[in-house]
């Protein structure tokens, strides 16, 4: 996990929003309709997550009504479309082979898969400190890897006594990754690789901000994964194609520009409120960001334990930038564009390895204390940056740069952040109250289900809520 450039350098969760093009928005007259038998579902958020509880909820003949905050679906699964064709993903993008649900969807909706272990080049990754650039492998020799690799092995031996689906553990809970990391004496170098490619970059907080029991969930739950399954594949042309896919089967059951105000409990149903509309239904899915719900009003009140998870969970933060050139330099230079630095732009790779053409896209990926740095600059100085940094250490490129986009996920608004990464004694605080139907409010999301951060656990937990409500037969 800590090794080498020639693989991903991360998990890279991320998950974003999507381009809506083509769907059709309800006018809120309809949300008042007679429901089917089965009873009625109101879903709120329409990323992969919503988006799933209601498709399979539609498919159990429930009546079902989508309400998103945004103007586009997709939640966290983000793909920037080039002028050229090409495209880049500013939010979820990877998919590890264990990914099941993912993958099952994927192919459910007529949709393919683009293979990264098949494509890009044979050339080496780049690693650019003290103002110098050298191939991954010789800034980072055997001997570092072998020494950061004991993070590995030791958090291996954490996950032997962990679950993946409920970790217990409190005293592992109380202490932080840089706690362990103490522990072992790591070499400075050790150090810097495991805290930016192990940490930084997969839980997008520092060491000393992540509990090591949630690390330890993260080596359970891959510990049967080999290298080659690690970041296999992303949709082809572009992960958005499977949220609007999901969204176009519900057609005019998803309200885009939809912000939620209010959930209440009444007797013998839910009422949502939006805007100045109300509708009453027999559940209720919150499937959005627990950021986002922090501005929602709960009545009655959701139980203390869940309403500070709410508040109180931490989610990681950074960017992505997305930046097109004419040419893919970085090989011109001998790097196939996977750089690993002590520059604040932290990470890059490139995005359109699989793709055709001239250009080229490099993602720039900025995560825990620089992405914080990065959060706080406008989107204009944070390209002129990123392009800047870039420009160091793949000399010529801003000359050819063509096209920029960046997203910083802590300042969308229905955001609010990356992903959940719980930080030191959050485990054993959080972990099962957010797990739990509060009567008829199930809640949904990568926040609730064990793949915690990925595509694949936000589907998930779709479905499970589904399934829970389907079972009570409305």
């Amino acid at each position: 996990m800590a090794g080498v450039l020639a693989k991903r350098l991360t998990r890279r969760r991320l998950l974003a929003a999507g381009a809506a093009s083509g769907l059709a928005i309800a006018s809120r007259s309809r949300l008042v309709a007679a429901a089917p038998q089965r009873g009625r579902v109101v879903v709120v958020g329409a990323g992969l997550a919503g988006l799933a509880a209601a498709f399979e909820l539609r498919r159990s003949s429930f009546d079902v009504v989508v309400l998103e905050a945004r103007d586009r679906v997709g939640g966290r699964v983000h793909t920037i479309h080039f002028p050229n064709g090409q495209h880049a993903e500013a939010g979820g993008e990877y998919i590890d082979t264990i990914h099941t649900t993912m993958r099952h969807y994927i192919r459910g909706f007529g949709l393919r898969l683009e293979d990264v272990r098949q494509e890009g080049s044979d050339l080496p990754g780049a690693a650019y400190l003290d103002g110098r650039r050298r191939r991954f492998g010789v800034a980072f020799d055997g001997s570092v890897q072998d020494e950061a690799d004991r993070f590995d092995s030791r958090m291996e031996a954490f996950a032997k006594h962990v679950s993946a689906r409920d970790p217990r553990g409190q005293t592992l809970d109380r202490r932080s990754a840089a706690d362990v990391l103490d522990d072992l004496g790591l070499g400075s170098r050790a150090r810097m690789l495991v805290s930016h490619d192990t940490i930084r970059d997969d839980y997008t907080v520092e060491p000393a901000q992540v509990s090591a029991l949630f690390v330890a969930q993260g080596y359970k739950l891959t510990e049967n994964l080999p290298d080659s399954g690690t970041e296999a594949f992303r949709v082809r042309g572009g992960n958005d194609r499977l949220p609007r896919r999901i969204a176009r089967a519900l057609g005019r059951a998803v309200h885009l520009r939809s912000p939620v105000t209010r959930v209440t409990t009444l007797s013998d149903r839910i009422r949502v409120q939006v805007g100045g509309d109300s509708i009453d239904a027999d559940h209720c899915v919150v499937a959005a960001p627990l950021p986002a719900l922090r501005a929602v009003n709960f009545v009655p009140a959701l139980p203390t334990a869940l309403a500070e998870a709410i508040a109180r969970l931490q989610y990681g933060i950074g960017t992505k930038t997305l930046l097109q050139y004419d040419t893919r330099g970085w090989r011109k230079q001998g790097f196939d564009g996977d750089t690993f630095t002590d520059l604040p732009i932290s990470t890059t790779w490139e995005a359109t390895d699989g793709q055709p053409g001239r250009a080229g896209v490099l993602l720039v990926y900025t995560m825990g204390k620089p992405g914080a740095a990065f959060t706080g600059l406008t989107d204009a100085r944070r390209i002129h940056d990123v392009a800047t940094e870039l420009d160091r250490i793949y000399p010529g490129s801003r000359a050819q740069l063509r096209h920029a986009v960046t997203v910083a996920w802590a300042r969308e608004p229905y955001t609010g952040g990356t992903y959940t990464a719980y930080a030191p004694g959050q485990v054993t605080q959080f972990w099962r109250e957010l797990r739990r139907p509060v009567g008829r409010i199930h809640f949904a999301g990568e926040h609730t289900d064990a793949f915690t951060g990925y595509m694949e656990g936000a589907l998930r937990s779709g479905v499970r809520v589904a399934r829970a409500i389907a079972g009570t037969g409305g």
